[in-house]
């Protein structure tokens, strides 16, 4: 990393903060709630609320008997995750909470830290503060074996309308689940073409694995990573801000498959939710990704960005990282039709070409293939279900498939139909192309 192309604090105040932010957008990004309120109106999702302590009066009426079993408790103008309380569970008895330190706070504690941020004790000008409670979003799948005790969230930078920079912060035992750096959690650098993480850090020094482990910190794939990108453009274009971070967290949600049965493993749906906004973000993120800040954002200074989409195809056409293609990260590539091999279960192998349809929600195969390959027998079928396709209105049997696609293995379902008056005798849907980037000829 060359030093002239990194950022420090003074060059971030007088040459982006200053110039291009102005003060009501300050002022949004350093209040939680007017942030929540600003981009809920222009449709960007933000964590659930339960209450609003604003007053000596609001606070005598609140009863935190009526809070769910989880929550957590946020200064609204708050610093460094300074007065943040994260509840996971309720407690062994009536009125009591088990936070993410481990610790057991009953109606009393939960009131006197409520009052604490009132009184201004977390607050970065140390005046009288509006406390609030939302939702705890819980941990994605993908980060709990890189997570302790709480929610990783991913902080997108993003200046003139592209996302230039970007890293996962992890919470530690030392941070206490919390996902700020200064508290002692780790963080990951993000290639921006791909989501594909790259660069490990520890208390300012780079690091290959997860603290107090060896698991690897680079190669995650960030769940909806074009989403992620989308949501940190729309909070710039939302509040006016220039040059500004967007914390983002992945709430999953656990939902049967479509068309599938009670019995089915449920599939995780990923909701992007904007935590805060930060009009000063810190600067440890260039240390994860091994990058210079100024370099990158001097490199999009002046472009005329038409929209979110334009601004995204230039982050991805100028920060893509070369050394990921070398280590064989990130996503293979498809086009509209491919060369598959099927695996039968009476031991033939059999090579077709397949359409790739990303309008599709699942695959499917012709009969006659499928019954050639022993695929149709019994000990392999799933279930039958109604399916509305191009082929017109039908039930059709699902059953168990491996194939190879791109050189890798898929282990899958696919419906039985009648291919013959098509020319494809297979069509894979999006549900077998979550780790392929399709190509669109």
């Amino acid at each position: 990393m060359k030093m002239s192309g990194v950022l420090g604090l003074n060059s971030r105040n007088h040459l982006y903060t200053s110039k291009y932010n102005n003060r009501k957008g300050k002022g949004i990004a350093n209040s939680k709630l007017e942030t929540k309120k600003v981009l809920s109106k222009v449709g960007v999702r933000v964590p659930k609320i339960y209450a609003v302590i604003r007053s000596q009066e609001e606070y005598e009426e609140f009863d935190p008997m009526d809070l769910p079993e989880d929550f957590v408790i946020k200064p609204d103008n708050g610093l460094g995750g300074e007065g943040i309380v994260v509840v996971e569970k309720r407690g062994k008895y009536a009125g009591e909470w088990v936070t993410s330190q481990g610790e057991t706070k009953n109606v009393e504690d939960i009131k006197l830290h409520i009052a604490d941020i009132l009184a201004g004790q977390y607050s970065m000008d140390d005046l009288p503060d509006v406390a609030y409670i939302e939702e705890r979003v819980k941990v994605h799948p993908i980060f709990r074996r890189y997570s302790y005790h709480g929610t990783p969230d991913v902080r997108v930078i993003v200046f003139n309308k592209v996302p230039v920079m970007s890293y996962v912060r992890l919470p530690t035992e030392e941070s206490g689940g919390r996902a700020n750096l200064f508290q002692g959690a780790a963080a990951v650098g993000i290639d921006m073409a791909t989501g594909i993480t790259t660069y490990g850090v520890y208390h300012a020094k780079p690091t290959d694995f997860f603290p107090g482990s060896r698991r690897k910190l680079a190669g995650i794939q960030i769940p909806r990573w074009e989403e992620i990108l989308a949501t940190a453009i729309a909070c710039s274009e939302a509040t006016k801000l220039g040059f500004m971070a967007a914390d983002i967290v992945l709430q999953p949600t656990y939902v049967t498959p479509k068309n599938g049965e009670p019995g089915d493993k449920k599939e995780v749906v990923t909701v992007p939710m904007v935590l805060e906004l930060n009009a000063q973000p810190g600067l440890k993120i260039q240390i994860a990704n091994r990058a210079g800040l100024r370099d990158r954002m001097e490199r999009v200074k002046g472009l005329k960005i038409k929209d979110g989409k334009h601004g995204i195809r230039v982050a991805k056409a100028l920060f893509a990282d070369p050394k990921l293609l070398d280590k064989g990260w990130g996503r293979k590539t498809v086009s509209a039709v491919e060369e598959v091999t099927i695996l039968g279960l009476n031991g033939e192998r059999r090579k077709i070409m397949a359409k790739i349809d990303t309008g599709a929600d699942s695959s499917s195969l012709d009969r006659d293939l499928a019954r050639e390959l022993g695929l149709l027998d019994m000990d392999n079928h799933l279930y039958v279900t109604h399916f509305e396709s191009a082929l017109g209105k039908h039930n059709r049997s699902v059953v168990g498939i491996r194939y190879l696609l791109a050189k890798r293995k898929i282990q899958s379902r696919v419906s039985i139909a009648n291919r013959s008056k098509v020319k494809y005798k297979m069509l894979i849907g999006k549900r077998d192309l979550k780790d392929f980037a399709v190509v669109v000829e």
